[in-house]
């Protein structure tokens, strides 16, 4: 639901005329705007006068341009999109459709940057894109809002499992901070998988500051694979949780201190433990409002926390979380632990009604050509070929599309393919394999095609659609290994 306050109405003469250049022979509900005229109330209070086709005349405040820019009630000419980005402030910008298409499709990887109110505010982290969608009525998003009543327009799928969704005003800003990488820098780090949580051991307490009689003692979280040393995104927090004393009735507080832990996954049960030095009750926690992010709390008297805790990156898949104190600590019985659509009018066909072909009609029709050629193959191996091929056609055509309807078309058509992969890969590599047998050549391939079958099953890996799949391919690579 989103958050209602008030939007300015009026704005400055300078802004104005900046914006009725950006709407003039765009569309009102679908009426062309044949011209927009800039008026004043007051000393800079200025709004838009603006005449459609149809002959008839408006008068269009600020506030009302923003809301029909949320609705598409409003569309810019030329596959183009009207932002406001900041609340409460009339400052607009305008996002070239196009230009973030390509974008965001030749990239590589994604920067994420967390944002307000979160604990890792500020920070980033570079991780891999797996595939890069616009938003469609069967989308559990489609025509949601943020709290600024902006609609979530499209959707990014990362390679670690987790989603982006995106407005036009989270695009427009994305674009100019450069959060889509097309080369990956050199000492960048980019993730394409979660760590996953293994277990937790102690690190039994010892000196640390003989002179200041400071002690250090620690709680290992092991991973399924070695941490970076660059990744050092592990902040902590102190949370106090409230509770009715059943026995008295007054209320209590108990605080607990969490690490966070982003890009992580407890995919099992992880054994915790009940006391080490003044910690109480250590586990892993998924948590609950994040993707791919898990929490190590454990309950803690604050007054403990005269020093920070220090996280140590290890060569052996883990950190090592430092505690430090000098004096013991005692704590209380803990609680129960709770751990687009668009109005406008849309072009019937994908393909622009000239006599000249456009970059998009020429790859789009080159995909289904290949498409069409693959579904003539009886060989399996060169089907699957053809397919990748026909992917990279559609690539291009998304990248060349000049409309919505021209990408979304390309992204269907992508996504049927991508669904249908797995399961033509699989069958593939186990037809291989029994062929093999049956030329009494057991599980040796030659180097070249037991390298390219393992391409298709990373490949087959990445889209595969359930568990079933999954471990069929697990199966598959390490047979074919």
């Amino acid at each position: 639901m989103a958050f209602l306050y008030a939007f300015p109405e009026y704005t400055s003469r300078e802004k104005a005329l900046k914006l009725a250049a950006v709407i003039d022979h765009g569309f009102f509900k679908s009426i062309k705007i044949s011209s927009v005229f800039v008026k004043n109330r007051d000393k800079d209070e200025y709004y838009l006068q603006a005449i459609l086709e149809d002959g008839s005349s408006r008068k269009w405040l600020i506030n009302r341009i923003r809301e029909w820019t949320h609705t598409d009630e409003l569309i810019l000419n030329k596959n183009r999109a009207l932002v406001f980005p900041y609340a409460g402030r009339t400052d607009f910008g305008v996002l070239e459709k196009n230009d973030f298409y390509r974008r965001v499709l030749s990239a590589k990887a994604f920067i994420k940057i967390f944002g307000k109110h979160d604990i890792l505010e500020g920070k980033s982290i570079v991780l891999g894109i797996r595939r890069f969608r616009i938003l469609q009525p069967k989308d559990s998003k489609f025509l949601s809002t943020n709290k600024l009543g902006e609609r979530f327009r499209y959707l990014l799928e990362l390679e670690n499992g987790s989603k982006e969704f995106f407005t036009y005003s989270d695009a427009f800003t994305l674009l100019k901070q450069g959060a889509f990488l097309e080369e990956i820098p050199e000492k960048i780090d980019v993730f394409n998988k979660t760590f996953k949580i293994q277990g937790l051991k102690k690190i039994p307490i010892q000196i640390e500051d003989e002179l200041r009689e400071i002690w250090r003692f620690g709680i290992e979280v092991f991973f399924d694979r070695k941490i970076p040393k660059s990744f050092d995104n592990f902040p902590y927090q102190v949370v106090e949780n409230k509770f009715k004393d059943p026995v008295t009735g007054s209320m209590k507080a108990i605080f607990f201190l969490q690490i966070i832990l982003p890009n992580s996954e407890k995919i099992k049960e992880i054994d915790g433990f009940k006391n080490h030095e003044y910690l109480r009750y250590v586990g892993i926690d998924t948590h609950v409002e994040h993707q791919k992010r898990v929490i190590l709390r454990a309950m803690v008297n604050p007054d403990a926390l005269s020093l920070p805790p220090f996280v140590e990156v290890t060569n052996r898949n883990s950190i090592i979380v430092n505690f430090y104190t000098s004096t013991d600590q005692s704590l209380t019985q803990p609680p129960d632990l709770l751990s687009s659509r668009s109005n406008g009018d849309l072009p019937r066909s994908v393909f622009i009604s000239d006599n000249q072909e456009t970059e998009f009609e020429k790859n789009y029709m080159e995909a289904v050509r290949l498409i069409r050629e693959a579904q003539a193959q009886l060989n399996t191996n060169l089907r699957i070929e053809f397919y990748f091929k026909a992917l990279k056609a559609l690539k291009k055509a998304a990248i060349s599309a000049e409309l919505d309807i021209q990408i979304a078309q390309a992204f269907n058509q992508r996504d049927l393919l991508l669904g249908a992969m797995p399961k033509l890969i699989i069958r593939n590599v186990q037809m291989s394999i029994l062929a093999l047998e049956l030329e009494g050549k057991g599980l040796k391939f030659e180097p070249e095609i037991s390298e390219k079958l393992l391409d298709q099953l990373i490949y087959a890996e990445r889209y595969a659609k359930n568990q079933d799949q999954l471990e069929k391919i697990i199966f598959l690579k390490n047979q074919i290994r």
